[in-house]
């Protein structure tokens, strides 16, 4: 049987203009001239028989049928569009795209990115960086890498990467401003803080110790920026050890004392549900987490913090 059906050309000039209440918008958006728009949406009008806009002037307003049709037909056009993109997507399944924190993009999965190729030579991995939240609706990107375990609906999320904290800096701000021997003496040096999960209050807690203005220094969104600003010299940051393995080794970043916080989950891997099994969505999710399993130390599991405060730089 034949659907009864107006065409798609007039579904979408009714629903642009319908979402600016303007044809000339919606002809900018459709790229087609205002006259093309205002036609089709008349053809639909006549193919249902039904006024949906009324017109007075410059002015454009959705009729009750309009708004009532507008519903119907926005759903259906979204459930098309993501049909049309989940086809599109899985037609070419060689290519993973990862969203994660700038830190954890630059800091721990990129430098393992050789080893990723070499477990799954297949798989071609599109990178790009972004804070949260977890949001799947544009549908351009396969996992997320979520900060903690919140729940998100429709959404499987798979903790993987655990981190104590401790402070760092540059080695030429030790040389200025150290020797550090106690907590007490970053009172002469500028604190960095992350705005989200500054964690410098807890970690004097932890010790014990007052005395000096925790809250002094800049705010940076994220610890990607607090990261590089002590990298630079301008300050001490409170890092997580997961994510400066490397600046350690490589002495860009001096560890300042060995009190941490206590170890708290920092990342898992997120993925909408219905596409967990994807084989290259479960290939990575795989690898993640055999990498956390097998590092030296592992990634999972942060060094136990030590009562005793001892000084790291001279």
């Amino acid at each position: 049987m034949r659907r009864r059906l107006p065409h798609l050309s007039a579904i979408s000039g009714f629903e642009a203009a319908a979402r600016h209440s303007s044809f000339k918008r919606a002809a900018d958006e459709l790229d087609l001239t205002q006259s093309a728009v205002s036609h089709q949406v008349k053809a639909l009008e006549d193919f249902l028989g039904v006024a949906l806009f009324e017109r007075s002037g410059n002015k454009l307003a959705l009729t009750r049928a309009g708004r009532d049709y507008l519903v119907d037909v926005t759903a259906g056009l979204e459930r098309l569009e993501a049909a049309t993109d989940r086809l599109c997507r899985d037609g070419r399944a060689a290519v993973l795209a990862v969203r994660g924190t700038p830190a954890f993009m630059a800091r721990w999965l990129t430098p393992r990115l050789d080893r990723f190729r070499q477990v799954a030579p297949g798989i071609e991995l599109e990178l790009t960086t972004g804070l949260p939240p977890t949001d799947f609706t544009s549908r351009d990107v396969d996992v997320i890498v979520h900060w903690g375990e919140a729940p998100v609906p429709g959404v499987r999320i798979d903790p993987f990467l655990t981190s104590a904290r401790f402070p760092v800096a540059s080695p030429d701000l030790v040389r200025r401003a150290g020797p550090f021997r106690r907590p007490a003496d970053l009172a002469g040096v500028t604190l960095l803080h992350d705005m989200v999960g500054d964690a410098w209050q807890a970690w004097l807690e932890r010790l014990c110790e007052a005395g000096f203005a925790h809250e002094k220094g800049p705010r940076f969104e994220h610890c990607e920026l607090t990261l590089g600003a002590a990298e630079r010299g301008q300050g001490v940051a409170l890092a997580y050890d997961a994510l400066i393995e490397q600046e350690l080794a490589r002495g860009t970043l001096v560890r300042l004392f060995d009190a941490a916080t206590e170890p708290v989950l920092i990342y898992s891997l997120a993925c909408l549900e219905e596409r967990a099994q994807v084989p290259k969505i479960a290939a990575f999710r795989a690898w993640i987490m055999a990498e956390v399993e097998t590092a030296s130390p592992p990634l999972s599991a942060a060094r136990p913090a030590p009562l005793r405060v001892a000084a790291r730089a001279g």
